[in-house]
């Protein structure tokens, strides 16, 4: 046989032998745990002598991190010492941006969330689970970008200089969509600027150790000043002071540094070959664990006063940054902010991104859903918006910030939680402070003729109108604007509201960006004219207590924006929300489907899709990677494909059609059929939960006491953390931040502590 081919069945056994799947499961005769490590060793070792391993690679991206056996990790029976490979890796696009905004010096408000002229080189994957690994390096692409990047960026460093130059005017901008600029220019830029002499070898080297601290924090070595010195002589020779610097500018925005991140450990080496991170690395390490930015500036002196060596130090540091509640806060997720959106504020969006990534459901942006057929409170995200899912979302970011802000059995909350925020726009407090003069106004006018004579209502309620409403006396019949409040609409509202025992939301839906139209996502019902002219029918009575309980619902898995995320068009996922709780639940592994299946259900408008999936996965062959997904997915058939709770599934098609709905108020009736919803749980490894369930809830509760899942969780923060998968020589590592979490009563300030002080962190070694 050919050694090309050769080592290629030689990969294929490695990795089938690897996953377990070597021989067939079906085979009643298996080798011993012995026999198959032989047997792998002997084939790492051929592949070895040709350097033609292929499973090695693939261990190391985020699809493959379940297939380390999740039993040894957790059964203490591994003594090996925990570290990280010695690495480099690429920022990912959130730390790009920090480092952007650090060569200007942006701090505070002023810090930009995106710039015009800069392309982000990187791009994460948009699957559910943790997407910023260190697996990616630079390309010929990203060189390209970077090289236009830098441009963009010199020229904005010196356009201050070059104004007080006379070079350029302040209203002159090469690009009249791109005006912002920072406010200043650093002083040993501004002084070769407007220098009419070249420069001293002085300034031109307090020019590179200023740009050095700008892009990299730190000052140029001497190699490095020897050779930009070299470069700016010969630039500004042929092109003068400003384009001689800029060029230099540029070089060190070039610089692979500027890119990537470096951990490769200093200093002793131990007896099993670990080294600890450098003060400089470990001061990374930690900013860029607990946030997107640079290390502050205590992390900087405490790692310059040698002050970031031992465990203890890193639990110090960690925790100081755990515990400020101001310095990293920002928007928990900027992407949804559009008309009428603006995304909540949260102490450490990098912490609260951990569990948005790992449920996935932002990505309920990514599906489309026609507005029709929800009867019109659905509408899609479009320029400028993020339309109905960017609110739902938001809503559901709140309640992961919610819980982690209590910090007190965070996964059993996040699974298992019947609080819910719907509308929630103000603090609690001003909203009931609204809803309060609202009330009082309206006590005192529902007896006055304020229909037919707003005019004189008005005059005689002055002061009430002023200070309760907020409107201008006397009132009209009508409003100048279509958005204008009026005595007339509000007191229309409010009959349709308090005058029917409930309480109204505290934007009408007449004020200008109103986009609350989807409470029946959630199963309540509209708010009065927000979906047309008021029916006559009591509206949904708006909390002002925020959470507050919604019927049918139990946790994040029961919520809006993780079932659409894990929907299709038009239909429910059950395969894609069984495969999610086997892989990120269970930490179970389902192979992909092979490229000679075609995964297409069958139409048939007399069945439900439970029936119709049914059929298509029964032959065993299909069923034998099935039975890890369907029996979990089914049970969340209780919710349609808009994440509304149902007891029988509409069969939509016009021979089954009912009744014709308009789309924009009202949504056309099929004929249904009952649900099928029950499932059925293995893979916790406790014989008291798994089994049959009867419906998601049931489900639902049994992960929540399951310690398997817990232990799953830990394992994807750890890669969060950790940018890599979990080898098994952090078994100890994640055994710690296990009885961390389970000893501070849930805690997941205290996983992350866990982790961030672990060898797994802290040590590196070349491998």
């Amino acid at each position: 046989m050919p050694l090309e081919s050769r080592l290629d069945v030689l990969n294929r056994v490695q990795e089938q032998l690897y996953l377990g799947q070597m021989p067939p499961k079906k085979k009643k005769k298996q080798p011993t745990e012995a026999e198959r490590v032989k047997m792998l060793s002997w084939v790492a070792a051929e592949l070895k002598k040709h350097d033609a391993s292929t499973l090695e690679g693939k261990l190391r991206y985020p699809n493959y991190g379940n297939h380390v056996s999740h039993e040894k990790l957790f059964s203490g029976e591994i003594v090996a010492k925990p570290y990280t490979p010695a690495r480099r890796w690429l920022v990912s696009p959130q730390i790009f941006i920090e480092r952007i905004n650090a060569v200007f010096g942006l701090e505070g408000g002023s810090r930009q969330r995106s710039f015009y002229g800069v392309t982000i080189p990187v791009i994460l994957p948009d699957h559910s689970g943790v997407r910023y690994y260190d697996t990616t390096t630079l390309n010929g692409g990203h060189l390209l970008m970077m090289l236009t990047n830098a441009d963009w960026i010199s020229e904005k460093q010196l356009r201050e200089a070059r104004i007080k130059n006379g070079e350029i005017k302040s209203n002159e901008f090469l690009n009249p969509k791109d005006r912002w600029s920072p406010r200043r220019t650093p002083e040993a830029f501004e002084l070769i600027v407007t220098k009419k002499s070249p420069p001293t070898e002085a300034e031109m080297s307090a020019a590179i150790h200023t740009q050095y601290q700008c892009v990299l924090q730190r000052d140029a070595n001497k190699s490095e000043l020897e050779r930009h010195l070299k470069l700016f002589k010969e630039s500004i020779f042929l092109a003068g002071n400003t384009e001689g610097l800029r060029q230099m500018l540029v070089s060190v925005l070039l610089k692979s540094d500027f890119m990537y991140r470096y951990e490769f450990g200093a200093g002793e080496v131990d007896g099993t070959g670990r080294m600890k991170l450098s003060p400089r690395e470990a001061s990374y390490a930690i900013a860029y664990a607990l946030s997107d930015r640079n290390p502050d500036a205590e992390l900087l002196k405490a790692a310059a006063e040698g002050r970031l060596n031992t465990k203890e130090d890193y639990r110090r540091e960690v925790s100081r940054m755990l515990n400020d509640e101001s310095s990293f806060a920002g928007q928990g997720a900027p992407e949804v902010n559009g008309k009428g959106l603006s995304s909540h504020k949260v102490s450490h969006p990098k912490i609260n991104r951990f569990f948005r990534e790992f449920f996935g459901y932002p990505n309920m942006t990514k599906v489309f859903k026609d507005t029709k057929r929800s009867g019109g409170f659905y509408s899609n995200a479009g320029r400028g918006t993020a339309g109905t899912s960017g609110h739902v979302i938001d809503e559901a970011d709140k309640i992961v910030d919610h819980i982690l802000r209590k910090d007190q059995n965070v996964f059993e909350q996040l699974l298992t939680t019947d609080e819910y925020f719907v509308y929630h726009t103000r603090p609690d407090e001003q909203t009931a402070a609204i809803i309060g003069r609202w009330r009082e106004a309206y006590d005192v006018l529902k007896n006055e003729p304020w229909q037919k004579e707003p005019g004189q209502v008005s005059l005689k309620h002055e002061e009430l109108l002023k200070k309760n409403l907020g409107l201008k006396v006397p009132q009209q019949k009508k409003g100048k604007g279509r958005h204008d409040n009026t005595l007339v609409r509000l007191m229309g509202y409010f009959e349709a509201t308090f005058g029917r025992g409930s309480t109204p939301y505290t934007n009408p839906p007449w004020a200008h960006g109103f986009r609350h139209q989807y409470s029946e996502i959630y199963n309540l019902a509209p708010i009065p004219g927000s979906r047309g002219g008021d029916t006559g029918q009591k509206g949904w009575d708006f909390q002002v207590k925020q959470p507050f309980k919604i019927q049918n619902r139990k946790g994040i898995l029961t919520h809006p924006a993780w079932l659409l995320a894990h929907s299709q068009n038009t239909e429910t996922d059950p395969v894609r929300r069984g495969k999610w709780i086997r892989e990120k639940l269970l930490a179970g592994y389902v192979p992909d489907v092979p490229i000679t299946v075609d995964a297409q259900i069958p139409e048939d408008h007399h069945r439900t899709l439970r029936e119709r999936l049914d059929e298509v996965t029964s032959p065993q062959e299909c069923w034998k990677c099935h039975v890890h997904m369907n029996p979990l997915g089914l049970t969340f058939e209780m919710f349609d494909d808009f994440g509304r709770f149902r007891i029988a599934e509409a069969l939509e098609h016009p021979e089954n059609l009912i009744k014709v709905g308009n789309g924009k108020s009202s949504a056309s009736v099929y004929k249904t059929k009952p649900l099928n919803i029950s499932g059925v749980l293995k893979g916790t490894g406790d014989p008291t939960l798994d089994g049959e369930v009867k419906d998601a809830y049931d489900l639902i509760d049994r992960l929540a006491k399951s310690r398997r899942v817990r232990q799953s969780i830990i394992r994807h923060a750890f890669r969060y953390f950790m940018g890599r998968n979990e080898l098994l020589s952090d078994s100890q590592t994640l055994i710690d931040a296990e009885i961390a979490y389970a000893n501070n009563g849930g805690s997941f300030k205290s996983v992350i502590i866990s982790l961030l002080t672990s060898d797994s962190f802290i040590y590196r070694k070349e491998t």
